[in-house]
């Protein structure tokens, strides 16, 4: 039987609530590895290839977010710069 969606993203989930997304990367990458690409089990294997593939893409979302968070800040504090320059004139 096939994993599902919902129970790849369940799965992940578990994974993040014990290791740090860098271990879990790690850990699915050996898995991937040592196991995914040497079975017969091609349940396992899809299994194994969907939870990477939640968890790379969710690494890139969040990078995506914490560089448009770098951004906002940055401009905002170029704006708070600004004003106060406009205050003491």
């Amino acid at each position: 039987m096939v994993t599902t969606k919902t129970e790849g993203i369940q799965f992940f989930k578990i994974i993040l609530d014990w290791c740090s997304p860098q271990v879990a990367r790690m850990m699915l990458d050996d898995m991937d590895f040592y196991i995914a690409e040497t079975t017969d089990n091609e349940s396992v294997r899809d299994s194994i290839k969907m939870v990477r593939k939640y968890l790379y893409e969710m690494s890139e979302e969040n990078e995506e977010v914490m560089n448009e968070e770098e951004k906002h800040y940055s401009d905002l504090i170029e704006i708070m710069a600004k004003q106060r320059g406009m205050t003491k004139e």
